[in-house]
């Protein structure tokens, strides 16, 4: 027997599902840690269990008790990205040759699942899966180290780019599921048991597509007018004779008729079609330094209220920067821009210190594309006996970038980083910048 731990992902760390427990109760329920804490989320949960709204019951159905209790780890948020966990764990549920364990060391296999899970048992994309992916990056770290098999499962599609780009090289597998039934394949089930909603790529490959065009046709021979004719109870049972005679039918091989001539059409000069150029994003990075206003002093500007004066920090060429005084210098602003992009931007200090007086925005972390111009603000100690010295790195992509810049922060040459991102398409922008001792 197969044992699978099974985590829903959140952007606040992923939530273990701990056990699953059939209830005499009017309606299915989420709870935290086996207390009588009941979630907000147990409403959607339900509806998701219930035949009718939901696909739980009609999959693996009919249950004796009518509903579920769902124990996990910690809350869960009101959307809908736990509906592929969820599914998947009613599955390990129904199947005698799987079960659900809460124990990590006990697990052949751990299952990391983020997805919406649709009527027709479509597994469709979400928001913030690379955040979520950062969100776990030490506890794959930790079940690396406990030789645990981990498995990613994602939408196929973005979602499973972003968590490819996010999880490099963390140990862990990752894979895209279009739909429910592929998504039950990673774990070795067989599927969803009571639906014809879902077709494997085998059969899809093989024999769909002369079963549909069967049905196709008889559906075209009869025409409106039985349509017409049927009360609903007869077009019900006659229907599933239908179903029943497709999924029978023996469709002899034919001689495929060999395919038409392709005739190129021939445009005259005047008819020419040129395709505008794509317009990419531009991406800014601004240094300015929060200067005392006119006969003020950064003291008052730190602890009296008084409002800071912007000024831009002279640029010289390429990424150099000129020197700033450190008595007219209360602080650096670091502005961002790159709409649509991602972007991931640190400190390498090389002397001095300062104080971070704003923590860091999130989209500058590389997980989320950014929207909008991004600011990141940190104070300078008006007393050093050091020169503060610093490179700011910016890195950008059209990718999620969180496992780039983890990488780059432990690297003690950043120029010497410059051709590896640039074979995997990621830009890197080095400014240096110092302000002095006094």
């Amino acid at each position: 027997m197969k044992s699978c731990a099974v985590f829903i992902a959140t952007t606040g760390g992923p939530v273990q599902v701990l056990q699953l427990t059939p209830e005499r109760a009017p309606q299915s329920m989420v709870c935290v840690n086996r207390t009588t804490n009941v979630l907000p989320v147990s409403k959607l949960y339900d509806q998701f269990v219930k035949p009718g709204s939901g696909v739980v019951e009609r999959e693996f159905g009919p249950f004796d008790a009518a509903s579920f209790r769902v124990d996990v780890s910690g809350p869960i948020d009101t959307g809908n990205s736990w509906q592929l966990g969820m599914y998947l764990v009613h599955a390990l549920h129904a199947s005698p040759e799987h079960r659900l364990v809460e124990d990590i060391a006990a697990a052949d296999e751990i299952i990391w699942a983020t997805g919406c899970v649709d009527y027709h048992l479509n597994v469709t994309e979400v928001d913030h899966v690379a955040a979520k992916i950062q969100a776990t990056l030490d506890l794959f770290a930790e079940w690396a180290g406990l030789g645990k098999a981990v498995a990613v499962i994602t939408a196929a599609g973005v979602n499973e780019s972003d968590a490819r780009a996010a999880a490099a090289d963390h140990g862990v597998q990752v894979f895209g599921a279009e739909n429910a039934g592929q998504a039950g394949e990673i774990l070795g089930l067989a599927g969803a048991p009571n639906s014809a909603l879902v077709i494997s790529g085998t059969e899809a490959k093989s024999g769909s597509a002369r079963n549909i065009a069967l049905a196709t046709l008889i559906l075209v021979l009869a025409g409106g007018a039985v349509f017409a004719a049927l009360q609903p109870e007869e077009f019900a049972e006659w229907s599933e004779e239908l179903k029943a005679f497709v999924a029978g039918a023996q469709v002899a091989q034919e001689e495929p008729a060999p395919p038409a001539p392709i005739v190129k059409p021939v445009l005259p000069p005047a008819v020419a079609v040129i395709k505008p150029k794509p317009t990419l994003p531009k991406i800014t990075v601004a240094i300015k330094r929060l200067a005392p206003p006119a006969g003020g002093t950064c003291m008052q500007v730190h602890f009296g209220g008084a409002d800071p004066v912007m000024k831009s920090v002279q640029k010289i060429t390429g990424g150099d920067h000129g020197e700033s005084g450190r008595g007219d210098t209360c602080g650096l602003r670091f502005e961002f821009d790159g709409t649509g992009k991602y972007l991931a931007a640190f400190l390498r200090v090389k002397s001095g210190r300062f104080v971070q007086a704003a923590k860091k925005p999130a989209s500058l972390a590389g997980s989320l594309p950014v929207s909008g111009a991004q600011t990141w603000t940190i104070q300078l100690p008006q007393k050093a006996d050091a020169p503060f010295a610093y490179d700011l790195a910016v890195l950008s992509s059209d990718t999620p970038l969180g496992a780039e810049l983890a990488r780059l922060q432990g690297q003690e040459d950043l120029v010497a980083a410059l051709s590896v991102l640039a074979k995997k398409q990621i830009k890197l922008a080095i400014h240096n910048h110092r302000v002095s001792a006094r």
